[in-house]
């Protein structure tokens, strides 16, 4: 990880096609970036809208959904296997499955056209109001399967002595949620939105299949914007500059993360 990680610093303070003689230029791809580069900008607040989301709506439906399953006597490897299935399919296909539903002639839209509801057929990934939304929508589906498993592993160690004691004081299920089940899982919490803080900087392959960063950037993301530099651009070190930045972003959560380490938090 060393080698490359340091090769691609190099590379990001050069003028670089990838093929020809590399023109060291200092850091003028990084001055070019984040003041000449209104894709860049952009994708940096795409990829802070993708983690605002992940951060609340699969978070919320996975640790409701386990909260749900643990309260189920019968049958619960059958529900934890069920919301599991779409974490195993690979992105292509699930990216691909997706943008076929929502296209806007042969997908959800001519349904509904069909059954008179045509005003409600969108250009899901046409329009660049919405388009990153339903690329967001396509990996919330498949990723909040995933979440679910880590909370009822997190619920699963929880003492369920506590939630007795707490029925005989006459606490309501929302009293234990709030008092009892929430602070104790506040280590997965953690570690469930530091995963997704640092995968969603550097999400790529939904985005990449569905639509390719369109229509007109508006759902690039850092790591598509990093890609098309490089293989569609030949701008190498320019699209090593934007993984420099991207490594950046992502060093100052780690640091708040191991900060609260240090002053003692249970995380």
């Amino acid at each position: 990880m060393g080698v490359p990680s340091i090769a691609s610093f190099v590379l990001s303070l050069f003028n670089w096609n990838g093929i020809g003689a590399a023109h060291f230029i200092g850091l003028q791809n990084f001055r070019d970036l984040f003041s000449q580069d209104p894709v860049f900008v952009g994708a940096i607040v795409h990829v802070l809208k993708w983690t605002a989301v992940f951060l609340t709506v699969p978070v919320a439906l996975g640790l409701g959904a386990a909260v749900l399953i643990t309260r189920i006597n019968r049958f619960q490897i059958f529900y934890r296997t069920i919301l599991y299935v779409p974490v195993t399919v690979a992105s292509v296909v699930v990216g691909g499955t997706w943008a076929w539903l929502m296209d806007p002639i042969a997908g959800v839209n001519s349904v509904l056209q069909a059954h008179g509801l045509g005003f409600m057929a969108l250009g899901w990934l046409t329009n660049p109001n919405i388009a990153l939304y339903s690329v967001m929508f396509a990996n919330v589906w498949a990723w909040w399967g995933f979440l679910c498993i880590l909370f009822l592993t997190g619920l699963g160690q929880i003492d369920q002595g506590l939630y007795e004691a707490a029925r005989v004081d006459g606490a309501s299920q929302w009293t234990m949620f709030r008092r009892i089940t929430v602070p104790l899982l506040r280590p997965t919490l953690v570690f469930v939105g530091l995963l997704t803080t640092l995968w969603s900087f550097t999400t790529f392959d939904y985005p990449y299949i569905m639509t390719q960063g369109g229509p007109a950037h508006a759902s690039d993301t850092l790591a598509t914007w990093m890609y098309f530099n490089l293989i569609n651009y030949s701008s190498a070190g320019y699209a090593s500059a934007i993984a420099v930045s991207t490594t950046g972003f992502l060093l100052v959560v780690i640091a708040g993360y191991v900060y609260t380490r240090l002053r003692g938090w249970d995380v």
